[in-house]
């Protein structure tokens, strides 16, 4: 894509009856205003493409556009640096830290994703959090953490609720099977936010989001099913240290990540809409949870980029007709 067709895509994904040009006036409207949520899929190395997309929509000055940021596993990471202002930035977290030996490494099989060294070093040290950009901004963010013992979600609201920012990130990627600690908050341990509610819109519309705009890292049609015999059998030898409820959520079908697949690939059939959601378009061009191929990683990354101006560029009612921006104009 030349600069200039990049340059009249961007004007397009902002322009008036689109769904960009309405979270730009959002962005721009008094804090009254009502504004939908944001969800945001994380994934493990997967969640690459979701903090490309939420770069996007920072540098198109979208950040102020949300009423809260709600996320669970790396998507309240990536949630937390869009709402500093530093998604730009840190799409490097993934592309030039996470894809080294020192995060992941299959022959470290009893840490085979080391998220110590994600939180210790790559965040703390080379990528440090804006903690003060993070409290200052409009939108909240609420981390969804699943509970070491009852595999129940928790949804904690920072920084109200108290913790430490990177333990709550701690938290909420500690991934049963290749990182197998629990981590405590206060007087509960935790385990990955995923394990409770993979995309927690439900949760958003318990918060009184009315609308919500959601990043995805996985493609229409995919489900959650219950793992097969043999991984059953393994999990219960190997135990892993997990609770029988968490080692349960591990290999059964999720019907409520079903059924949330379900409501937003039909969302553009409804009138009113209250939904918008951002696909991947090309599964082949995903990473999976554990790649550190930096190609792979590098081609995610420009798909969440083309996708999410493609996105932004949409209709925002059903019935509304975008007028396209002709070359050369503001």
């Amino acid at each position: 894509m030349s600069s200039l067709d990049a340059q009249q895509l961007e004007r397009s994904s902002l322009a008036a009856g689109t769904l960009g040009g309405h979270l730009r006036a959002l962005a721009d409207a008094p804090p009254e205003t009502p504004r939908p949520a944001l969800v945001v899929q994380g994934g493990g190395m997967r969640a690459v493409y979701s903090m490309a997309a939420l770069a996007v929509l920072e540098e198109l000055g979208l950040r102020d556009a949300f009423s809260m940021v709600i996320a669970s596993s790396a998507g309240v990471l990536n949630g937390a640096y869009f709402l500093a202002g530093q998604a730009r930035e840190s799409v490097s977290i993934y592309i030039e830290n996470a894809s080294t030996s020192g995060f992941i490494s299959p022959r470290r099989f009893w840490k085979v994703i080391d998220v110590d060294h994600m939180v210790d070093v790559t965040l703390k040290r080379h990528h440090p959090l804006d903690q003060d950009a993070l409290a200052a901004a409009p939108a909240a963010l609420h981390a969804v953490l699943a509970d070491a013992e009852t595999a129940e979600a928790r949804v904690i609201r920072h920084p109200e609720a108290g913790f430490d920012i990177y333990e709550i990130f701690r938290a909420t990627v500690a991934i049963p099977i290749f990182y197998n600690r629990k981590v405590a908050l206060g007087e509960r341990r935790y385990v990955d936010g995923g394990i409770a509610d993979l995309v927690p819109l439900a949760v958003a519309r318990e918060l009184g989001a009315v609308e919500a705009v959601l990043v995805m890292t996985r493609v229409p049609g995919h489900r959650k099913l219950a793992s097969g015999p043999l991984f059953r059998t393994l999990l219960r030898t190997v135990r892993l240290g997990q609770s029988s409820a968490v080692r349960a959520r591990v290999y059964e079908e999720d019907p409520l990540f079903n059924q949330t697949m379900e409501e937003l690939e039909s969302e553009r059939g409804r009138i009113p809409r209250t939904t918008w959601t951002l696909w991947p378009n090309d599964v082949g061009r995903l990473v999976e949870r554990t790649n550190c191929d930096r190609s792979c990683l590098d081609a995610s990354v420009e798909m969440a980029k083309a996708d999410t101006l493609a996105f932004l560029g949409q209709p925002k009612d059903n019935h509304d007709v975008v007028t396209p921006v002709e070359p050369g104009t503001a």
